[in-house]
């Protein structure tokens, strides 16, 4: 199928005014292509495969929004879009927030400060996938976060998430109004794997002083506040761990384990099957990814058989009990939804 051409340079991504943007964006949704596109998931759901050629640049993000805008039915529906690379994935998310600022356009990370290079986890990283995955896995199965977007690469979908039953489980409900006993909570949250620390400033830790509790979940992006009167739940908000202003006020929380190193691997699926069924998966280049995943399996093996006393518990945890993917267990799972070629 041949896409539209994009008047405007492909490689720019600064950003255009917002007139000239809604015009190219109803272009797109409008074009034959598009809306054909559409038609196609429309009438074949997951059974969909869609070749497209003669995209560059950006005019991949507006064929996606286009298609995005021009289905009828788009509750419910989950699209990925499986990039080269981190960078070139990251440039995707960018470009998709702008065109699509009422729709929830995620970022799936590996949990590598580089990718493929097992030695040294990045904490931030591995909150976005908590993030992500907590917030699929929130709502009932069969609908997924509604009209989310999820942007990602390779290196990312090789690493296993936590299954759904096993998270929701796991999860703890803090209320407004409830008793809460805080060494209760103590114990807990050393099991989920976090660290008491005098001030909490990055995800996993937590503080306790005299009827307040801070904690900083693996499943947000800001730490949590919890007042108590005697041990009764007065108030919850996030704050600013750098200035400790308070952010906004909840009536509860959810606190998320340590997703990486808590969970057996008979308790980790891909990131594939916590998504809804309907999840259109976009991938712009399926050989580079099938060859990329192979290169990961190789680098992934030589790595855990070097692995020493020595090493990081938070490493040793993850690859003792091998929570990656073998590439042909990524393509079955691909197969099983409606898919769009880029090339």
């Amino acid at each position: 199928m041949k896409c539209p051409n994009d008047p405007n340079n492909p490689n720019d991504h600064h950003p255009l005014p917002v007139s000239n943007l809604s015009h190219l964006l109803s272009a797109f949704r409008k074009h034959p292509a598009v809306q054909k596109i559409a038609q196609s998931l429309e009438n074949q759901g997951q059974s969909a495969r869609i070749k497209l050629t003669g995209l560059t640049g950006a005019q991949e993000s507006f064929v996606l929004a286009g298609s995005v805008n021009a289905q009828k039915s788009k509750a419910n529906v989950c699209h990925l879009f499986v990039a080269n690379s981190k960078e070139e994935a990251a440039y995707r998310q960018n470009d998709l927030e702008g065109l699509l600022p009422d729709q929830a356009v995620y970022f799936f990370p590996d949990s590598f400060k580089r990718p493929a290079f097992f030695d040294d986890l990045n904490p931030t990283q591995m909150l976005q996938r908590s993030e992500l995955i907590s917030k699929v896995t929130a709502t009932p199965a069969d609908q997924g976060e509604i009209g989310a977007i999820i942007v990602t690469y390779p290196e990312a979908l090789f690493e296993k998430v936590v299954k759904p039953e096993v998270l929701n489980k796991s999860r703890i409900e803090v209320k407004k109004g409830e008793k809460l006993d805080a060494d209760f909570v103590i114990q807990v949250l050393v099991e989920y794997g976090f660290e008491r620390a005098d001030f909490v400033f990055e995800p996993g830790q937590f503080s306790i002083r005299g009827g307040i509790i801070d904690l900083f979940s693996f499943g947000n992006e800001l730490p949590y506040r919890i007042e108590l009167f005697d041990d009764e739940v007065e108030t919850i908000r996030t704050f600013d761990p750098t200035t400790q202003l308070s952010q906004r006020n909840l009536s509860s929380l959810s606190i998320v384990p340590n997703l990486s190193t808590r969970f057996r691997q008979d308790q980790k699926v891909s990131l594939f099957q916590i998504l809804p069924a309907n999840t259109v998966i976009w991938i712009k280049d399926y050989q580079f990814l099938l060859d990329r995943l192979q290169y990961c399996f190789e680098r992934a093996e030589q790595f855990a058989s070097k692995l020493t006393a020595l090493d990081t518990a938070e490493l040793r945890e993850i690859f003792r009990d091998r929570a990656f993917l073998y590439p042909g267990e990524v393509t079955e799972d691909i197969a099983e939804r409606a898919i769009i070629n880029l090339q």
